[in-house]
């Protein structure tokens, strides 16, 4: 058993917190300032005072010490498994996936490529969806690697116009998760079984906002009711897109030229 299972939360949170003030050479007042919280709330939750502190100040903490929440909680999803609980089948999926990406490694080595595994879901992409199952792919992200390095995780296709006028059919969405999604970034939510692909709003609660409008938030009590996937980094744009776009844009201003001539 991992020694850190039998930590509370709070304990996980406060030795996190202050370990990071230590790398940073930080004082409480310094973070309380770089995470915009009063003083006097930051010093009480680095002291451990604080029984069940707010996501708003949580995620604040999180953005000013440039680290996730998960971290700060302690939380990861390897520890939080029980193994024993697990059917065959799962271990038998981690090999296919852990097999299929050291593939693309060898590929990527051997022709000098930066190609990442792109997950598309079965059937319709929607907010809400039930993402149960996948197909997988691979997508060559060279043309992105000045901007993002290394911490894009995964593509994910979007399949239909669920999400448009925002993203499209077809459309693959670079997926980093190198931090927690800045106020108005979209991300990636996985609450209860359902996936929802939503802006985030910190606030006193969370609140995943519709990207395009047409359906209400969402508002979180508790962050342990939420798991955070990764935020959108940037949609993909790929060369038949690139074509796509260069034929639209010559026949734009072909008939505009037309319409000036007459």
């Amino acid at each position: 058993m991992n020694q850190n299972s039998n930590k509370s939360p709070q304990k996980h949170y406060v030795e996190n917190i202050n370990r990071l003030l230590y790398q940073k050479n930080w004082s409480i007042r310094q973070l309380a300032d770089e995470a915009e919280l009063p003083y006097e709330s930051v010093k009480k939750l680095v002291g451990g005072k604080v029984n069940n502190p707010t996501i708003y100040t949580i995620s604040k903490v999180c953005d000013a010490l440039n680290c996730s929440i998960d971290y700060i909680l302690g939380r990861s999803v390897i520890n939080t498994i029980d193994k024993k609980s697990l059917p065959p089948r799962v271990f038998n999926l981690l090999v296919e996936i852990a097999y299929f990406e050291s593939r693309i490694a060898d590929y990527n080595k051997s022709h000098k490529t930066d190609c990442i595994s792109v997950l598309t879901p079965t059937g319709y992409v929607q907010d809400g969806m039930v993402f149960d199952s996948i197909s997988t792919n691979i997508v060559n992200i060279s043309a992105y690697k000045k901007d993002f390095g290394d911490i894009v995780l995964c593509g994910i296709n979007i399949v239909g116009r669920n999400l448009s006028p925002t993203y499209f059919d077809n459309d693959i969405l670079l997926i980093g998760k190198d931090r927690f999604p800045e106020s108005g970034e979209t991300g990636i939510f996985l609450i209860g079984n359902k996936v929802y692909i939503r802006k985030y709003i910190p606030g006193i609660r969370l609140e995943l906002a519709p990207i395009n409008g047409d359906k209400n938030s969402l508002f979180i009590d508790n962050i342990d009711d939420v798991h955070y996937f990764g935020r959108v980094l940037t949609v993909v744009v790929t060369l038949d897109d690139f074509l796509v776009i260069v034929k639209f844009l010559i026949f734009y201003y072909c008939n505009i030229g037309i319409i000036v001539l007459l």
